[in-house]
């Protein structure tokens, strides 16, 4: 009988530190997810951010409502002399930062020296629109640029605007992503449209949403590891495979809701990043989603727009400042 309880006490005992270590390990996970927040009082140029970009050396460059912000990890510096709102950022091979602003037309940032370029109505070589909210860059260093009066693309010589007579689905572009195929593809007003260099093609929400893209408003494209496209929209989340549309729009509280989707980012693992309109930040890992609506505490504002560094932290731009997650991925 002794023997047993022995035995008894032994096997409760492993039990018990079996269960310590697995509430620890837990508790470790947890523990990796830090969020900080970046706001004027650490240097940012204000706290209302638009956009992100990141350089090759990893600094962050920031659109603000204001100009924008640079940060190498400890200091800041402010373009606050952009005088713009800053709606996109992109940088090129040579490092050169390009701005798109709210009605500034374009900005050229090439090491201190700033350039401009704004529509001219008296010339046919100028970009169309002074109202710029996206920018890709191609691996032919082409400038391609999403206005509200189409899209602009730039050699570093001519323009050419392409517009609804060329085949785009709509003259106000919100947002450009371009895949490993070099084709380009534009989030607008009237949907997504898709440019090969000769031919377009265009995906237009369809009221029953049994086939097509979930809404026309398309403000974020990313693309994943597998070359899939995720649409940010107006009317939820689109998912393309490049036959297939699947559409996620049930499968968060905010998307129940109905509310806008802002931005979106694909990280190195395959996780797709939505930043919501005040809903707070959604990740998909292609089976579970997860939802974070506060960051130390204090409800996440709505996110215009997603980058994810070398490291694989994760940076939003929201109206209350420049929003850091570290998840340990």
């Amino acid at each position: 009988m002794k023997k047993l309880i022995l035995i008894f006490s032994f096997l409760t005992c492993i039990a018990v530190i079996t269960f310590s270590c697995r509430k620890d390990k837990k508790t470790e996970e947890v523990s990796k997810i830090t969020w900080t927040m970046y706001t004027t009082a650490d240097g940012l140029v204000n706290n209302d951010a638009q956009a992100i970009a990141i350089d090759s050396v990893g600094h962050i460059w920031v659109g603000t409502d204001v100009g924008a912000s640079e940060f190498d990890g400890v200091n800041w510096k402010s373009y606050a002399g952009i005088g713009q709102r800053v709606l996109a950022i992109a940088i090129d091979k040579q490092g050169n930062k390009w701005f798109g602003t709210d009605s500034g037309g374009v900005m050229k940032l090439e090491g201190n020296t700033m350039s401009f370029f704004k529509n001219d109505a008296n010339s046919t070589n100028s970009i169309v629109s002074n109202h710029v909210s996206s920018i890709a860059i191609d691996n032919q260093g082409n400038k391609w640029f999403g206005t509200a009066s189409g899209v602009a693309k730039f050699d570093d010589v001519n323009w050419v605007t392409y517009n609804v007579q060329d085949g785009l689905a709509s003259n106000n572009v919100y947002s450009i992503s371009i895949d490993k195929q070099g084709i380009k593809w534009f989030g607008t007003g009237g949907g997504v449209s898709k440019f090969d260099g000769t031919k377009w093609t265009n995906y237009s929400y369809k009221s029953d949403k049994t086939k097509g893209i979930v809404g026309n408003f398309v403000m974020g494209i990313s693309i994943d590891n597998q070359g899939r496209k995720w649409f940010a929209t107006w009317n939820g989340i689109s998912e393309f495979n490049g036959t297939q549309w699947i559409a996620h729009d049930t499968e968060t509280q905010w998307l129940v809701a109905g509310s806008p989707v802002l931005s979106t980012a694909s990280d190195s693992k395959g996780n797709k990043w939505f930043g919501s309109n005040g809903w707070g930040i959604s990740a998909y890992d292609g089976l579970t989603w997860t939802t974070y609506t506060t960051a130390n505490g204090s409800k996440i504002d709505p996110v215009s727009a997603i980058a994810i560094d070398a490291k694989g932290n994760k940076w939003f731009a929201t109206r209350s400042g420049l929003l850091k997650l570290n998840d340990g991925n």
